[in-house]
């Protein structure tokens, strides 16, 4: 059977359908819809690269600082990626930082500061400050049986930023296995040097036992004295002695048992 139509649209209907759609069908709205995502930041759809657009997060990793000079300032005084940084930047908690040790083996590791959730969690405070450790939680830490002794540090971290070098006097607390990671680099430096320092001594000593003694200076006049022999000193020793030289074994006072008599045959 065919449907019935469609009841009649009333006039009050057809004002809503008219002043907020404009009287477009789907198709056409659909239209409207992809032109606004294409206006407004959907790179994908409009074929443009995501370069073209720059979002807020672009423009705080442009303008980001790991500290700035300027956070008594007035936002109205700066240009608008100055003041959407130091907005970022004055929601940072300062005390204790957070870092990540993926590449701690090249000597490589980045900090940043506590956000508000973290430091209500108590993350970096009461757990280890090393995003990838499984005590970073505090939680983690509360119900283990034998909870890890967290180190607190105050590190000296070295950046380039905006090609600058600077550095900063920055606080961790770490377990100790992560705590390893962060010196791992400089402990194998420092075992290197201690056994390439070792192998140099070594090397200098069985030099100077192949070179031999040092000659004498030359405005010395001291003679070097033969080497006495053994058996002109024995000769000596035996001719002062009042025996003769004669050396005498000790008797011993204990006297051998007689052999037992043999027996004759018959």
């Amino acid at each position: 059977m065919p449907l019935p139509p469609p009841p009649p649209q009333s006039e009050h209907s057809r004002a809503v359908f008219r002043n907020n759609l404009n009287g477009e069908t789907a198709y056409q709205r659909h239209q409207r819809y992809v032109r606004s995502a294409q206006l407004y930041g959907d790179a994908h759809l409009s074929g443009e690269s995501s370069t073209a657009k720059r979002t807020d997060f672009d423009v705080l990793k442009a303008s980001h600082k790991f500290l700035r000079d300027d956070d008594d300032e007035e936002e109205d005084n700066l240009s608008y990626d100055e003041a959407v940084a130091l907005k970022y930047y004055r929601s940072l908690f300062k005390e204790f930082a957070i870092c990540d040790l993926k590449h701690y083996k090249s000597g490589n590791v980045s900090l940043r500061w506590r956000t508000e959730d973290e430091v209500v969690s108590g993350a970096g405070q009461f757990g280890c400050g090393n995003t990838r450790c499984k005590w970073h939680a505090p939680e983690e830490v509360e119900a283990a049986r034998k909870p890890p002794a967290l180190i607190t540090l105050e590190v000296p971290f070295g950046y380039i930023e905006h090609g600058e070098a600077k550095s900063a006097l920055v606080k961790l607390v770490l377990c100790p296995k992560c705590k390893k990671k962060l010196t791992w680099k400089r402990d194998k430096e420092k075992a290197a040097q201690s056994t390439n320092s070792t192998r140099n001594a070594d090397l200098e000593d069985e030099e100077s036992e192949e070179e031999g003694p040092a000659p004498p200076p030359p405005g010395s006049s001291r003679r070097e004295e033969p080497p006495k022999s053994r058996h002109r000193s024995r000769s000596r020793s035996r001719e002062g002695s009042p025996d003769g030289g004669r050396r005498h074994r000790p008797t011993s006072s204990r006297r051998s048992a007689s052999p037992p008599p043999r027996r004759q045959r018959p």
